[in-house]
């Protein structure tokens, strides 16, 4: 209860802050609302629930019948008597009968010990896909959260395009009515405003997109506005692949997963066997009836039973039931393998997609120097009439495109390194 209460102070705080959700807040958030996290927490809960449910066997269990029959007509006979013949009853007209019944598993041969063990097992395979489902929630988040930074910042890109292209036809404008640009360069300059406003427009489209998916990752209201800060996180490449696989396969929720499934199947397979042992089971009755003994009073009896049930021929059902255990005994082995091959590519993926988005980016950040020291000698040369209107469009696109491809390269170092830290369980 504490920790509900202290999440819901910090998601209160957080909407009364100045500074924006970062994405370890984010993380918080969505451990803890995210709708299909909760679905996977309630699956959890009602493995649980089955697992105390199993504990049942171990207590005895206590009956109570209680009834009441009416005979309308009570069945007679007569005998003869010196006197002459009588008639005889063969019962009452109310009766009355209550009993309570005691049974308890004196000795299965550890069938509830093995039942107990299945379903603790149950309940650990599904923590393990609760944790599946929370690391692929992270990746998904990582994605968006990145995304919803990265078209924050491509709108602004976008914003100051619209500027520039304001500036540009302004000063075409200036430059017609000086007879210094055709009226062609005047049209030119008006068609490329509009185009950064399309772009504009696009783009803060493509943010309200991603908010509204990072709402639906954090399990807020679709409409609900989040302002989000992101930084690039670069470390030094020390990376090892062969550590990051070791240490992948030895923690990943999936790779545990499988293996108590199969701890599982031959649980069951054991129970089957078990089943071939016979059962021993007291029973114990408390009766208080009336008629009792022929008599029509009161009056109560105690017996008590032992039990033994051995069963000896089912049509051969249990031994099918062995074979099937048996072979999902094998299906789990070769779904590990599968599991553990599947998180080797994706580590190696990841590490190969990190190692090409470091590069990119520094690629990036060295053309987006060069394209913004070309610009603004472009855009001083152009406003002095050196340079045409064509001329100064293609070096101002090419710095846009440049702020564009500087900023996706930020977004793909940023997620490249999430989803490493994720697929190792960092974080």
């Amino acid at each position: 209860m504490r920790l509900k209460h202290f999440l819901f102070l910090s998601i209160f705080l957080f909407f009364n802050s100045s500074h924006g959700l970062t994405f370890e807040e984010a993380k918080g958030i969505a451990n803890a609302k995210n709708r299909s996290l909760k679905i996977s927490n309630l699956e959890v809960k009602k493995a649980e629930a089955r697992m105390k449910e199993s504990w049942a066997s171990f207590y005895p269990s206590v009956n109570f019948q209680s009834s009441y029959t009416r005979l309308l007509n009570v069945p007679e006979f007569e005998i003869e008597t010196p006197e002459g013949p009588q008639p005889i009853s063969m019962g009452y007209a109310d009766n009355y009968m209550n009993t309570l019944s005691v049974t308890f598993p004196v000795f299965t041969f550890g069938r509830r010990l093995v039942v107990k063990d299945i379903a603790e097992k149950a309940v650990r395979i599904q923590l393990f896909q609760e944790e599946t489902d929370r690391i692929n929630l992270i990746m998904d988040l990582a994605t968006v959260f990145y995304g919803v930074v990265s078209a924050t910042e491509g709108v602004e890109i976008a914003k100051d395009a619209v500027k520039r292209a304001e500036d540009h036809l302004r000063t075409a404008s200036i430059q017609y009515g000086e007879g210094r640009v055709t009226k062609l360069d005047l049209l030119s300059a008006e068609t490329e405003l509009n185009k950064r406003k399309t772009e504009y427009l696009n783009t803060q489209n493509g943010l309200d997109k991603m908010r509204s998916a990072l709402n639906i990752l954090l399990g807020f209201p679709l409409d609900t506005l989040i302002d989000v800060e992101g930084d690039i996180e670069l470390k030094p490449d020390t990376f090892t692949l062969d550590s990051l696989i070791t240490r992948s396969i030895n923690l990943r929720p999936e790779v545990r997963s499988i293996e108590e499934l199969n701890r599982l199947a031959n649980l069951s397979n054991k129970l089957q066997f078990l089943d071939y042992l016979p059962t021993i089971v007291f029973q114990g009755n408390f009766s208080y009836d009336k008629p009792h003994q022929f008599k029509n009073e009161w009056g109560n009896n105690i017996t008590a039973t032992i039990a033994l049930s051995f069963p000896i021929f089912d049509g051969f059902s249990r031994q099918r039931k062995m074979d099937q255990y048996i072979l999902l005994a094998r299906q789990s082995l070769i779904r590990e393998e599968i599991v553990k091959e599947g998180i080797r590519m994706e580590v190696k993926n990841l590490l190969l997609d990190y190692r090409l988005n470091k590069r990119k980016l520094d690629l990036a950040k060295k053309e987006l120097d060069r394209a913004k020291e070309a610009f603004e000698m472009a855009k001083e040369q152009y406003e002095k009439g050196y340079i045409s209107s064509l001329e100064y469009k293609d070096i101002e696109l090419g710095y846009r495109s440049a702020k564009f491809s500087h900023l996706n390269a930020q977004y793909n170092i940023s997620v490249s390194l999430s989803k490493i830290k994720v697929a190792t369980m960092e974080e």
